[in-house]
């Protein structure tokens, strides 16, 4: 069997119900060229029977199930499966339009051949003429992690990236927590690589209540080590100083939540000075949202 274009990864956790509204997306593509990767996280409803019923000969349905763990280790499992030249991560609650891989192909089609470039990102949207932001001029790669944290635009993007550099940056898994946000991987491969926006809707959301976007702050600070892991990626001298100072003092917030000392923070990353300045700041943030976001929570 020849490699396909594109890998379409999608994790799920007892979101069975709405597969069926991804399956049909991808039945509808114009480009079949492709490989469908659905990872179980250990789900309880009844996703492994609605899978079974998927049945086309028109591209790869692949079904991994495993222990919940989330979303990050979800994808984490989906690489001994990968055989596409290029990733694309589609929820289980959203769907793609029907020219979405034709799409694709036409954008990396500019660009395969420039090794700067590790993502061609499409936008998301309620409907393709409602898109939830406008990136950058097409054909200009731009700094993916300066463009991404400081352009007034949504980070929530449909970035399509080279299949090696995914499988290159694993997401981090951290003992007891359940959550690292995907610029875990946008961050490291901005150390490296830039980025092209195209400015067409591919990805259409349709976001629930109980999702990861609904789940705000307090998600994060229950997961502190992969805060940490975040904001500390974005403390290095590749962003502004503004931003720099921001997640310095969110990494040292975090790190209290994590329970370690001071010494044991500063330990933890190349960005000394930057945590060191941040320290005291963040352990005052640390006891406002500790009242904010735990305690309020368990009244």
């Amino acid at each position: 069997m020849d490699n396909p274009f594109l890998s379409i990864i999608t994790p799920t956790y007892n979101r069975g119900h709405l597969l069926n509204n991804c399956y049909e997306s991808l039945c509808r593509q114009t480009d079949k060229d492709f490989q469908w990767i659905i990872v179980d996280d250990g789900s309880k409803d009844d996703t492994r029977n609605v899978v079974a019923t998927f049945d086309t000969d028109d591209f790869e349905i692949i079904y991994v199930p495993k222990e919940n763990g989330g979303k990050h280790t979800a994808l984490n499992a989906a690489h001994p499966y990968i055989r596409g030249k290029y990733v694309l991560i589609l929820d289980s609650d959203d769907y793609l339009t029907d020219t979405a891989v034709e799409q694709t192909r036409r954008g990396w089609e500019v660009w395969a051949d420039e090794g700067q470039v590790a993502i061609v990102t499409f936008l998301k949207g309620a409907a393709v003429d409602d898109p939830n932001c406008t990136g950058p001029v097409a054909g200009t790669p731009v700094d993916i992690l300066r463009y991404r944290r400081n352009a007034i635009h949504s980070t929530d993007c449909c970035e399509v990236i080279r299949a090696e550099l995914f499988l290159q940056y694993p997401f981090p898994v951290f003992p007891g927590e359940r959550f690292v946000a995907e610029c875990a991987l946008w961050n490291r491969v901005a150390k490296t690589h830039k980025c092209v926006y195209i400015n067409e809707v591919i990805y259409i959301c349709e976001y629930l209540e109980g999702g990861l976007t609904d789940s705000g702050r307090a998600m994060r600070i229950r997961n502190p080590r992969g805060g940490m892991f975040i904001s500390d990626l974005r403390m290095g001298k590749n962003n502004y100083l503004t931003q720099r100072l921001k997640y310095g003092l969110l990494y040292c917030c975090y790190g209290f939540f994590a329970d370690l000392t001071p010494g044991q923070i500063l330990a933890g990353t190349e960005n000394k000075s930057i945590a060191a300045l941040c320290m005291m700041p963040g352990c005052t943030m640390h006891r406002l949202w500790k009242n904010k976001y735990l305690y309020s929570k368990e009244k």
